[in-house]
């Protein structure tokens, strides 16, 4: 099995299985949202923060933190303990 491959096609064969593996970082921010609005509906009460930064006003935002407490936790046993998720 002779195979000639040049560099170049090597490079966008890696390319194309890296970016697959990573998936789109646009979609899934975006899921990010659609999750803490549905966390809102589902567990009203709880405490939902996203937090994000932007380099510029027109920059897409860059994901920082996401911090939840659930109303449950908040009147459960465990009320005076804090929870933290980064």
């Amino acid at each position: 099995m002779h195979v000639n491959v040049n560099m170049t096609r090597c490079r966008r064969a890696k390319k194309m299985v890296k970016d697959k593996l990573a998936g789109n970082f646009v979609e899934e921010f975006v899921v990010l949202w659609d999750y803490a609005n549905e966390l809102r509906l589902k567990n009203p009460g709880s405490t939902i923060k996203m937090a994000v930064n932007r380099v510029t006003y027109e920059s897409p935002p860059h994901f920082k933190r996401f911090y939840v407490c659930f109303e449950a936790l908040k009147r459960g046993p465990f009320k005076s303990e804090m929870f933290f998720c980064c």
